[in-house]
């Protein structure tokens, strides 16, 4: 029984003991009280932490009648309450970092006959009153960084591609920004209470300080990992920081209609969600694998935090993609001849569209040995009923309507359409450029032979010679 009672006293003097000592390691540092008295004339300088408080007391010893304090008016004026804030009574709370000056006015009330507020506004005062008390305190508000820390060591800045051409890119600067775990508000003011230094200056470095958030920007097109140092009010932090290009797969692609495509994005580390601008047309995953469901053209986008990627696919057929894609390796790798046209490696428009699909699809406009010329490939469209109303508009290539394999005609006389066809050029698909921070996408059609800022005249003859 005795052996008990020892093992229970023993155990309840060792939870006092943890009791006593997690409180001791848990406790919250508080704000430090700080009373100010000033006396008249004087400007004073004061040093303090942001969140402290206190009370500022004219010293009004030299007046003969300074124990009846009813006989004054009061007045203290912050010149930055965001700093500073100080009330009627001379109770001031430091609320953030900086410098601030508080004026300290004291006035005879024998010509006031309103005091009801006990406050001074400069801009309302009865100017024949009496004052008798000024001075001025210079507070300067650092902060506590004992507890401070940031909510990551390790950041990544990202360059986006604001522009694909031809498939290359430009990019934006890559950014990255810190948050600051505080429960005061810290900001960069200018006594070098705020610096950096990066031990890699090729990425041109620049960062700054903002609402508990250090915020930094990379001046160069140059990936590449770096330490950067930064002190903030004395207390220094080291941060690991990678910059990367951003990529997207693909900008342009012809998908096989049931069958799959997979886009990726290189370069981001983060959570992408996929998304198809008509989900009946093409489906896409949340791993990026697009699915065709119908004939048609789409938008994909990735969306990277507040960045957009896309890619514009077209679902076609089999043969039609086979048919595009011929088109555009003989506009960009065979020799332009009209005096060669008919022989391999050479081509002029009427050429390459006949040539392409001969070989791709076995349709010949008429001629199954000799390639015709435009205004030929026009008849054989408007013949066979393959002509679609209305021609090439600006609101079809918006509408994403115009297909691969669609071939346009340019005449020069738009009146008379089909007196004067000189050119013929094969639809191929369409590119996207970029993406807006509202997921709007731009894009443009692409064509065989002439790239994608090939441009033609509003209701321009538009043929499609098979679906």
């Amino acid at each position: 029984m005795k052996q008990t009672r020892t093992l229970h006293r023993q155990i309840f003097f060792t939870l006092i003991f943890v009791f006593t000592t997690l409180c001791v390691y848990h406790v919250k540092v508080t704000a430090a009280s700080q009373n100010v008295s000033v006396n008249n004339g004087e400007a004073l300088k004061i040093t303090m932490n942001a969140g402290d408080t206190g009370t500022i007391s004219p010293n009004l010893s030299f007046l003969p009648d300074s124990s009846v304090i009813q006989s004054y008016t009061f007045a203290y004026e912050s010149d930055d309450p965001s700093i500073v804030t100080v009330d009627s009574n001379g109770a001031y709370t430091a609320i953030s970092p900086g410098t601030v000056t508080v004026t300290v006015s004291v006035y005879s009330n024998e010509n006031n006959t309103d005091n009801s507020s006990g406050y001074y506004y400069y801009s309302t005062y009865n100017s024949s009153r009496t004052t008798v008390f000024t001075a001025t305190i210079d507070f300067t508000v650092n902060v506590d960084m004992t507890n401070v820390t940031l909510s990551t060591t390790n950041v990544y800045g990202y360059m986006y591609p604001e522009y694909y051409y031809n498939a290359k890119p430009s990019y934006t600067n890559a950014s990255a920004q810190i948050s600051i775990n505080s429960n005061i508000t810290i900001e960069e003011t200018y006594d070098n209470s705020f610096s950096y230094t990066c031990s890699k200056p090729s990425l041109d470095i620049s960062a700054c300080l903002e609402h508990n958030t250090i915020l930094i920007e990379q001046n160069s097109n140059t990936p590449g990992t770096a330490t950067i140092t930064f002190t903030i009010y004395g207390k220094t932090f080291i941060v690991n920081y990678t910059s990367q290009k951003v990529n997207i797969s693909d900008q342009s692609c012809l998908l096989v209609n049931k069958k799959k495509k997979q886009l990726t994005v290189s370069g981001y580390e983060g959570k992408i969600v996929w998304k198809s601008s008509n989900p009946k047309i093409a489906t896409v995953n949340a791993n990026g694998v697009v699915k065709g469901q119908k004939i048609g053209n789409v938008i994909i986008t990735a969306r990277l935090g507040d960045q957009y990627l896309g890619c514009a696919v077209s679902v076609t057929t089999s043969k039609l993609k086979k048919v595009t894609e011929r088109a555009t390796y003989i506009g960009t790798h065979w020799k332009y001849s009209q005096a060669l046209r008919t022989k391999k490696g050479y081509y002029d428009c009427s050429a390459l569209v006949w040539k392409a699909y001969k070989e791709k699809a076995k349709v010949t406009f008429g001629s199954p040995g000799y390639p015709g010329v435009a205004l030929t490939e026009a008849k054989w469209c408007k013949a066979h009923g393959k002509m679609i109303k209305g021609g090439l508009t600006c609101n079809k290539i918006k509408k994403m309507t115009v297909n691969p394999g669609d071939l346009l005609f340019k005449s020069s006389n738009m009146k008379k359409k089909y007196a004067d066809i000189y050119h013929v050029e094969m639809f191929t698909g369409y590119f996207c450029h970029y993406v807006r921070s509202d997921g709007t996408a731009y894009y443009s059609p692409m064509w065989a032979s002439r790239g994608t800022y090939y441009t033609w005249e509003e209701g321009a003859l538009l043929g499609r010679p098979m679906k």
